[in-house]
Parts: C-alpha cells; structure tokens; sequence
C-alpha cells in the first residue's frame, strides 16, 4: 500500500491549481455580469427611452452576438490560443462601455450598444473553451465556474448601493473596469503550462494552416459543419427553445415584481438567489454528472426552468416569484454547465471554442432576440402572466428534445476533455 501513496501525491495539487485560475477569471467576469444584467434596463429607461425602444435595443445587443460569437471563437481556434483575442475583447468591451455611458439620445446609444455586444460577445465562450481544457476532466468546469455565480450576488448587490448614490448611471463605474480586468486576468492566468516540443510543434502547423481557415471559420460553412456533428443539430434547436424562452421570462420579470407592488430590494433578490444556488450545485456537478449522466441533468435543467416560469404565471406574489428564482439557478447550473460539458465531449479540439461560440454564444443570443421581441408583443397584448406561461412550456419543449436527441448516443458522464491537461 505505502509505495502507491508517493504516486498519488504529485497530482492532486494540480487539480486545485487548474481549477483556482479559471475560477478567478470567472468570478471577475461574472461580477462584471452582476453589475450589468439587473440594471441595464434600468439606466435605458432613465435616459427617456421607452419600454418599446428598450426592448429592441436588447435584442440589437443579441443580433450583434450572434455574428460576433462565432466569430471570436473561430479566431481564437486559428490562434490556437484564447488568450489574445480575449484580452482585445476586454479591452475594446470597457472602451464601449464608456462610449455607452456617454452617449446621448437613441442612435448615439444604439451604435454604442453594437460596439459593445460586437466587443463582448465571444468573451464567454472562448473562456469556456479554455476552461474545459484546463481544468483536466470536463465535470470540473462546474467547480470552476461556482465563483462567477457568488460574484454576481456580491457584485449586483454592491451596484445597488452605487445606482442607490449617484444614479443608474452609476452601474458603468462598476462595470467598465470589471470587463476591461476579466481580459487582463484571462490574459494572466489562463496560460497552458509549456507542451512538449513535439506537441508545440503540430499547435504550430495548426495554428498556421488555421490562419487560412480562420476565414472560413467565420464563415456560416464552419458553424454548420459543428451542428452536422451527431446530435448537435437537434441540441442547437433545443437550447433556441430554452434560452427563448429565458430571455422573455428574465426580460420581464422585474417588471411583474414592481408591477405587483415589490421592491427595487426584491428585484434585486430576485437576480442574485437563483445565482447563489448555482454555486453549491455547480460544485456538485462532476458527482452529479457520473452519477446521472450529464445528458439527464440537462433535461432536469431545463424543466426546472420551466417550473420558476410556471410560478411566474399562476402566482400574484411577488415574495413568491422572487423564491421562484431558486428554480432558475438550478436550471442554469445544469443546463449552461451541461452544455459546455457536453459540447465539449462531441466535437473534436480544433473547433472547441468555435463550438462553444455558438451553443452558448449564438443559440443565447438568438434566443435572446426572439425572446426579447416575441415577448414583449405578448407581454403588452396579453399580460405578463400569459407570457411566463407560455415561456414554461417553451422551456419544456426544449427539455423534451434535449431527451429525445440526446439520448440516441452514449451518455456523457465522464472522462479527460479533448486535448485536456489532465
């Protein structure tokens, strides 16, 4: 038994290593998050904006996404490194940042919020993607990403207290620096330690026979060439029908609070408690994942995000909607973590964070704009609670293809990710 103890010992250190960088960067990023997606809607109203025009500029910051993600990712694939682009992406993010802080008027804040959705957009998932590789076993990017869902509360939280003192837009004092240090962090502890010669070498060719086909990588002939891959096809048209439906609900929801006579207070909690069950469970992940299979606790994500929406529907009370929320942080931790486990698993290195950029880039931003517009007609045509209900069974049929598509192949529950560390 002794001489199998010195064996062990040199690679458990590694792993809360591999772990602990990317999980700064993450609670970084989404800190930055934190500081933005509760009160952007809030600082759009404040400068005269109405609810119409608000809501079109929302799905303009989707609209933008959707090209721009792919696009990031397919230039941090040809690089062979993530670590670039990201930091560019970061760096032009707080620039627009503060272009949005000063514009004035609609066309002044429409073009900042395209510089910005075209800056930001791929930041995520090519982040992902780095993640995955580093952290040596695929169910440990729940463990590395748990930190961004604390930061969130602690970051939306102390923007209150700013938007409280100078205004709504107080959120940029927060949010500019935050995006601008996510690119410099990513920069900094996102490194892969040093490869073999023989290894560099073949990143090497890759990278430059990827120059060329960077091109093409930004091409939609790339993009349909990941969802080709089997299974990926029905799971893309899954995660449209999930995230449609969560960006109408989230759209929303703040307005239904204030609307059944709830506090600025409760909104905030309505964000930040679904982000603080994520954290445990995004921990749990890799248990869960071996246990169940990764393909079963997307499902459950996805009909738990059903649930918080049908509460939503049929509940008058805001304190009730708000505690709904725990719903929605479990759905996000195993739908968002399930996708990027999962995506990771069925595509091969060369194209992992173009892969993410779509799932979790273009399927969220699509998603996003359908949401966004379709719900709002809804919304005003036949009221909030019409629209959560019909968000419910949006998330339903989304779980039920993630059902049906997924599990004509293998589960996914275990083993080192393509081109991993570990």
């Amino acid at each position: 038994m002794q001489p199998d103890q010195p064996k062990a010992q040199p690679v458990s250190p590694a792993i809360p290593l591999a772990v602990l960088r990317p999980a700064i960067v993450y609670a970084i990023l989404f800190g930055a998050q934190g500081a933005y997606l509760p009160y952007i809607s809030i600082y759009l109203a404040s400068t005269g904006l109405d609810l119409g025009t608000v809501g079109v500029l929302i799905a303009l910051f989707a609209a933008v996404s959707v090209v721009a993600a792919p696009w990031w990712g397919a230039l941090a694939d040809s690089s062979g490194d993530i670590r670039g682009p990201v930091v560019v992406a970061g760096l032009l993010s707080g620039v627009a940042v503060l272009a949005l802080a000063l514009a004035a008027g609609p066309v002044l804040i429409a073009l900042a919020t395209i510089f910005l959705a075209a800056a930001w957009a791929g930041v995520i998932p090519m982040i992902d993607s780095r993640t995955v590789r580093m952290v040596g076993h695929r169910d440990r990017f729940g463990q590395a990403r748990a930190p961004g869902s604390g930061a969130f509360v602690v970051v939306a939280f102390a923007t209150s207290a700013v938007v409280a003192a100078t205004g709504p837009g107080g959120m940029f004092l927060v949010y500019g620096p935050l995006v601008v240090l996510t690119g410099l962090s990513a920069w900094l502890l996102l490194r892969l330690p040093a490869a073999p010669p023989a290894t560099d070498r073949a990143d090497r060719d890759r990278a430059r026979s990827g120059s060329g086909r960077g091109r093409s990588g930004i091409s939609p002939a790339r993009i349909l060439g990941v969802l080709r891959t089997p299974r990926l096809g029905i799971f893309f048209i899954a995660s449209i029908a999930v995230w449609t439906s969560h960006s109408a609900l989230l759209g929303f929801i703040s307005l239904r609070i204030i609307e059944l006579g709830g506090s600025s207070t409760l909104v905030a909690v309505t964000w930040s408690l679904g982000a603080a069950i994520e954290v445990p469970l995004m921990y749990a992940f890799p248990a869960l994942a071996r246990r169940f299979g990764v393909e079963r606790l997307l499902v459950v994500g996805a009909f738990a995000f059903a649930g918080r929406a049908v509460v939503g529907a049929f509940v008058a009370d805001p304190g009730m909607i708000a505690l709904s929320s725990l719903f929605g942080g479990v759905g996000f931790a195993f739908f968002y973590i399930g996708t990027v486990s999962w995506v990771s698993s069925s595509v091969g290195r060369g194209v992992q964070a173009t892969a993410q950029g779509v799932f979790t880039g273009t399927a969220q931003s699509i998603g996003a704009i359908c949401g966004s517009i379709i719900g709002g007609a809804i919304g005003a045509q036949f009221g909030l609670p019409v629209l959560f209900g019909l968000s419910g069974l949006g998330y339903a049929i989304g779980g039920t293809l993630v059902w049906i598509g997924l599990f004509r192949g293998p589960s996914v529950e275990r083993g080192p990710a393509p081109g991993s560390l570990g």
